[in-house]
């Protein structure tokens, strides 16, 4: 409710005695009134009737009851109709300018024979002129608030689009946000789909039954007229109208208006609004449902565009995850190819030249026999380091817990790293594939740490909560640099981080030049823990070195280095 303007009590007994001398004329002024502004304005009749609900004649029977209260929010109220008719300020301001000029007169004449006029002959002028500014002021306000409504209308649509979360939630936003600016009973939005060419609801509020299965041709009834020549209309009478949304429509609408939604100069669907009386827009409520329309359009699209990406990195993560599941079997096939058929071949090929050793007798011969096995000797060494990494048997047999123990003694036997590790009692085994990621990141951050960061020291801890399982490997070596080197490109942390997050876990690298680099990883895992470590009744897992029957009790620690 707009606020009553301060008119003073005395000021308000004028203004009434006025209005009650003025009652007999208030015809002829207002027709002399309508003849002038036709003249200098030439308004049609929705303006004129607006402007003339402004003038004093209107307010008379509210000033005989003292009700300024009213008449006031009867200016408010027409003042925005003005304001959606979008009349000139400068106009209402000449249409009251006028009315009071036509009124004097009047006036003069009514007062003429009265001694109380004869006493103040200009307090009636000046209280009509007074509500004419108060009723100025009125208009003015309801000018503004009208225009600030209309922007924060599409600054909630633009709110809307950076809060929703998806298309569907950015649609019901939209549309609850117009109908509400609107005061409708229903709205829909419909999208264009691209492979049939149909306007399809994908949103609806006030509307009963089930909208999911319609489809409405570009060119059919009012939505599909609106879609085909890209302009808003307006369906003043719904009941003579045979359009596709008619039967769904009928009980909260009797008129529609819409709006196209357009990227560019391309529509991409249609914006409905219904009300439940007939309802025949004004030129700034189209402007307003227009822009709504464009600014959800550019939403839309945008929404679209990155629910399309979110589905596109969805399906990339899961082909990641495939492809990994894929490489981790091939490795698996080429160890056990190369274990069952190479590895078979050489252990023959070393038995016969064994067996060649015999029969030779001459010492050159022996000598080139003996040079042959230790290159074969060399090979079956190095296929079997190529069969551990490709896929090692002590993750598959011992778990990974053995498997990270031999990767920390392997690199301080081949690279001169102390290697410490600290895995906590309730680490337990996990799924195969956790169990798997977790193996592969710490086999190549080992790998990092030898070839890369200098290190004298790398620490591999891994402990385990409720929920995730966590690890933590940290070098003292000479850090990540900040630009990476464009002609040796690196894919290793970003295979890591892939490994982790098709598991739904995350990955985080710390480091700064000369301060060395640590890697957090966190997998989230089932609660509960299975036994520290399932070995086999033949394995005998090599003790750290120092440790003693009352290490352990509170974490396993294993410490390996050059004099391991």
């Amino acid at each position: 409710m707009p606020a009553v303007l301060p008119i003073k009590e005395s000021a308000r007994a004028l203004i009434l005695e006025a209005t009650t001398a003025l009652q007999p004329y208030f015809s002829e002024i207002t027709a002399a009134w309508r003849k002038q502004m036709f003249a200098e304005f030439e308004f049609e009749g929705r303006a004129m009737a607006a402007l003339e609900r402004l003038n004093l004649a209107t307010g008379f029977a509210l000033f005989s009851q003292s009700d300024f209260g009213a008449f006031f929010e009867n200016m408010h109220y027409f003042g925005t109709r003005l304001a959606k008719l979008q009349i000139d300020t400068r106009a209402v301001a000449r249409s009251l300018e006028l009315y009071h000029e036509l009124c004097e007169p009047y006036i003069r004449k009514a007062f003429a024979d009265r001694r109380a006029f004869a006493e103040r002959p200009y307090a009636i002028l000046a209280a009509l002129d007074t509500l004419s500014s108060a009723t100025f002021v009125s208009v003015s306000g309801a000018y503004f608030d009208t225009q600030r409504n209309a922007g924060n209308a599409l600054l909630e649509v633009l709110e809307a689009e950076l809060s929703a979360r998806n298309l569907s939630v950015l649609l019901e936003r939209v549309l609850g946000i117009t109908t509400r600016v609107f005061n409708a009973s229903t709205g829909l939005i419909l999208l264009l789909d691209p492979n049939t060419q149909c306007l399809r609801v994908n949103a609806a509020v006030g509307v009963e039954g089930d909208l999911s299965g319609l489809s409405i041709e570009v060119g059919q009834g009012f939505s599909g007229h609106i879609a085909a020549t890209g302009e808003p209309d307006i369906l003043p009478d719904i009941s003579r109208s045979q359009g596709v949304l008619n039967p769904w429509l009928r009980g909260n609408s009797q008129s529609l208006w819409g709006a196209p939604l357009k990227d560019a100069d391309k529509v991409i669907g249609v914006l409905v609004i219904g009300f439940a009386r007939p309802y025949v827009w004004l030129p700034t409520e189209r402007e307003l449902l227009r822009a709504i329309a464009d600014r959800s359009a550019l939403a839309i699209n945008r929404a679209e565009m990155t629910d399309a990406l979110r589905e596109r990195e969805t399906r990339i993560a899961e082909l990641s995850g495939h492809l990994l599941k894929v490489q981790e079997e091939e490795r698996k096939r080429i160890s056990r190819e190369l274990h069952d058929e190479t590895g078979q071949a050489l252990m023959v090929i070393r038995l016969y030249l064994g067996m060649l050793d015999k029969g030779v007798t001459t010492q050159a011969g022996k000598a080139k026999i003996q040079e042959l096995v230790e290159v074969v000797d060399r090979t079956i060494e190095g296929i079997r380091r190529i069969i551990g990494r490709l896929s090692p048997l002590v993750l598959q047999e011992l778990g990974l817990i053995a498997a990270i123990r031999k990767e920390a003694k392997d690199l301080a036997k081949s690279s001169g790293v102390n290697a410490r590790v600290a895995i906590s009692d309730d680490v337990g085994r996990v799924a195969p594939e956790v169990e798997t990621a977790i193996y592969r990141v710490v086999q190549e951050s080992l790998h990092n740490v030898a070839k890369h960061s200098s290190a004298h020291t790398v620490t591999v801890a891994m402990d385990r909560t409720e929920t995730h399982l966590r690890l933590r490997i940290e070098d003292d070596g000479i850090g990540i640099p900040n630009v990476p080197n464009s002609q040796r490109p690196s894919f290793g942390l970003a295979g890591m981080r892939e490994r982790i997050s098709t598991l739904g876990g995350t990955l985080r690298v710390e480091s700064r030049k000369g301060k060395g680099t640590k890697i957090l990883a966190s997998v989230p895992v089932p609660a509960g823990a299975s036994p520290l470590v399932q070995a086999s009744p033949n394995s005998h897992p090599a003790s750290a070195p120092g440790s003693d029957s009352k290490a352990g009790a509170a974490r396993s620690i294993v410490s390996t280095g050059t004099h391991s």
